[in-house]
């Protein structure tokens, strides 16, 4: 097997033993791609996706080295930022009003934390926060555009104090992670007593996912696990939560997010995309027509306690 990928037994149980569901379509001019962005894509490349017969998670085996995509995910601009400012800062409103409801304390650091609009809105609910985020060009607009405290770099390089955080947030990270029961049991390590996890995935049995199948846009190559409530739970409870149950919040998308990935996979993006850019006047238009929508149609949400 080329020396770009590794196996891996199941992430979340560490068995060798599973179904494949589809294979892999990726080529190798994919590899030499790297990442651009994570947003408004269509998934149209990934890898051989299996599933346990054990704890019924399903996973990519065999990925990326775990460096490769280490080094992928630093390299990634954050060219969308503009464009999904809103709607971001929107639906992170809702998820800091959902911790709210079920943590104490204030000491809060999000992993994967992007271009900060979820920290900036923590930090606003009176939160004192703390992220850290691979993407150097996206901790650098948290950085420049909300004064936060970002760290560029993995969390795995982190050296963060024994039972310290009061609350931890992982929003669309553990899909992304090859090795995520491990970032759990770190987790667990480094918030205190009663301290609140809050994680939320693609989850692969929501309604979307069933309607569109492998046309599903969060089939792709960035995806590693895909989950589901049950399976994220169930991973939750083997890195030592307690108390772990499903919730949701709401989604915010505009009309350019719906728009723009649809236009990608038809390759009609590149000749129309002025008329996206937030400057113009159709880019104003389509950016204000924002849609709510419940996270559960796409996503599974899991809370567990320390």
């Amino acid at each position: 097997m080329d020396s770009i990928f590794e196996y891996r037994n199941c992430p979340n149980c560490g068995r060798d033993d599973f179904t494949v569901l589809f294979d892999s379509n990726i080529g190798e001019d994919d590899l030499q791609k790297g990442i651009k962005t994570v947003y408004m894509l269509w998934g149209e490349t990934h890898g051989r996706h299996v599933k346990c017969k054990n704890c019924h998670l399903i996973y990519v085996n065999p990925i990326e080295k775990a460096s490769k995509i280490n080094s992928d995910y630093s390299e990634m601009g954050n060219d969308d930022a503009s464009i999904i400012r809103q709607p971001r800062l929107s639906a992170t409103g809702s998820q800091v009003r959902l911790i709210k409801r079920y943590g104490n304390g204030t000491h809060l650091l999000d992993i994967g934390c992007g271009e900060g609009f979820f920290l900036f809105n923590a930090s606003k609910a009176g939160y004192t926060t703390k992220g850290v985020e691979l993407s150097q060009d996206a901790a650098a607009y948290a950085k420049r555009e909300f004064d936060l405290d970002v760290e560029g770099k993995s969390f795995e390089e982190m050296q963060l104090p024994e039972n310290y955080f009061d609350v931890v947030t992982m929003w669309q990270v553990l899909e992304h992670l090859p090795y995520p029961l491990a970032t759990l049991e770190e987790i667990h390590r480094i918030l205190r007593p009663g301290g609140l996890l809050t994680t939320s995935t693609p989850d692969i049995e929501a309604i979307l996912a069933k309607i569109f199948r492998r046309k599903w846009w969060n089939l792709r190559r960035l995806h590693i696990n895909q989950f589901t409530a049950k399976t994220l739970m169930d991973m939750l409870n083997r890195a030592g939560f307690k108390n772990v149950f499903s919730t949701g919040y709401r989604e915010y998308i505009s009309l350019s997010m719906l728009v723009i990935p649809f236009l990608k996979h038809l390759k009609m993006y590149e000749r129309t995309k002025g008329l996206f850019h937030p400057s113009s006047t159709s880019g104003k238009i389509m950016n204000k027509l924002i849609f709510v929508y419940p996270s559960r149609l796409d996503n599974c949400t899991v809370i567990g306690f320390k």
